[in-house]
């Protein structure tokens, strides 16, 4: 009889709809929170949480992160754990920009970030790969820390879509393919030898409007 192989279960998790502009690049000092419906979408992954078996918590150091995880670490009786190698990609010089303020500014650079949009980077911010790289190691130091049992991340859209490529050995060039909405639950069976999607894009208690950028 074929045994079957054992595996450690990553629920990432993005954060609730945020009070941010969906057109502008986040910027870390501005750290917004959610809106009312955000806070809908927290309640509501904390419900499909409730009286699941989970070993911990993790959370991006974001207020909006945060926001989201505090229910569902209420239901789950967990202390989160804040990892800040599951921030969202860092802009540099672009965060807090509007796109056509950008176009305007940085000519040369909105195009070379059309051009390459894995391997650009503003001033003093990171690249796609960079960021892969990044959330591949603290996913790896996550799943060592809980082998066998199943961990929830709460974080953003790019980490999940770096994430996701990672896992499923998607060219990274194609990680904007991944839809992820806001307040959505994506999960990754890891196994000795290969990753398994186990489900994409499910949001607890209905659909929402807010597609906005990599926030």
């Amino acid at each position: 009889m074929r045994e079957k192989e054992p595996h450690t279960t990553l629920i990432l998790v993005r954060h609730g709809e945020p009070d941010y502009p969906e057109d502008r690049i986040y910027a870390r000092e501005d750290d917004p929170g959610l809106t009312d419906n955000g806070f809908t979408q927290a309640d509501a992954l904390a419900n499909w949480f409730k009286g699941e078996a989970i070993d911990a918590l993790y959370v991006s150091p974001t207020r909006r992160t945060v926001e989201t995880a505090a229910p569902v670490a209420e239901i789950l009786g967990l202390d989160p754990v804040v990892e800040g190698r599951l921030q969202e990609r860092h802009f540099g010089v672009w965060e807090g920009m509007y796109f056509d303020a950008i176009r305007d500014r940085y000519p040369e650079g909105f195009r070379s970030w059309k051009a390459d949009p894995i391997g650009f980077s503003p001033d003093g911010g990171e690249t796609i790969v960079d960021m892969e790289k990044r959330v591949g190691a603290a996913l790896e130091d996550i799943r060592g820390r809980h082998p066998g049992r199943t961990a929830v991340l709460v974080t953003h859209v790019g980490t999940i879509r770096t994430a996701l490529c990672e896992a499923l050995k998607t060219p990274l060039a194609e990680y904007r393919r991944f839809n992820i909405p806001t307040g959505s639950l994506v999960r990754i069976d890891y196994g000795r030898h290969q990753a398994n999607l186990m489900y994409l894009g499910v949001t607890p208690g209905g659909r929402t409007g807010w597609t906005g950028g990599d926030a």
